[in-house]
């Protein structure tokens, strides 16, 4: 259980608390006057370099997409109900590198949040046909893109510039491969398995909050999830 407090600096002027779990969970708390608001930021370390197997590009991506299908015990409309009920701003983007999950919230909701969003990083749950529809809604997406004249030049640019590294293809993938994603079901959850674990994941909380409040609520509902993160052979180049 590694903590600290850092030197207040003239580039980040607020105390910050950083933490990490048992299980490799990396918390970092930054308490800032917001008049009883918080942000709370879910950065998961995988992104679009992390896809090196043939045939598997854009599941980074896709992956942000199937967060939001929910749980057994919190369902995607369940889920969505709840936002919009406490008046949260729930959202996400996925780079290169990271996939990040963020919320702008009242302070006061923050342990249910806190329970909603543990859930579903550790029993995100979701049936076939709910992957073939979210898949096909991704390929809509990158055909979407593909009528900007930025996007298709970037992805030739990106293609010309690595012809080993996963940083050869955009963070959606290429085509044929998210073409083909609604026949590797079995496949998503093994990715989720493998790269959504504690030990690659960080938690930031912003905003009206204090360490004292934060770390015991992320102990209760963080605390039971179980390491396993696989390590993406990405090839050097």
């Amino acid at each position: 259980h590694s903590q600290e407090a850092n030197q207040v600096s003239d580039v980040i002027p607020f105390s910050t608390t950083i933490r990490t779990l048992e299980n490799g969970l990396g918390v970092i708390v930054m308490p800032m006057p917001t008049n009883g608001l918080a942000a709370f930021w879910t950065v998961v370390r995988t992104g679009s370099r992390d896809e090196y197997e043939p045939g598997r590009s854009g599941f980074a991506h896709f992956f942000e997409h199937m967060m939001f299908r929910g749980t057994e015990r919190y369902p995607a409309e369940a889920y969505l109900r709840f936002m919009i009920g406490i008046g949260a701003d729930a959202n996400a983007y996925t780079t290169d590198d990271h996939t990040a999950y963020h919320i702008a919230m009242a302070a006061e909701d923050l342990e249910q949040v806190l329970d909603i969003e543990s859930d579903r990083f550790q029993h995100l749950s979701y049936s076939e046909p709910a992957f073939q529809t979210e898949a096909g809604a991704v390929y809509g997406e990158y055909r979407k893109s593909r009528t900007e004249p930025t996007f298709s030049l970037y992805e030739a640019a990106v293609a010309a510039a690595f012809h080993e590294h996963t940083y050869g293809h955009t963070t959606m993938g290429f085509e044929k491969d998210i073409a083909a994603m609604p026949t590797l079901y079995e496949y998503s959850r093994e990715f989720f398995k493998r790269y959504y674990r504690p030990e690659n994941t960080v938690l930031l909380f912003t905003g009206d909050v204090t360490a004292e409040r934060v770390l015991p609520l992320v102990e209760k509902y963080y605390g039971g999830w179980q390491r396993g993160y696989v390590t993406p052979n990405i090839p050097v180049e």
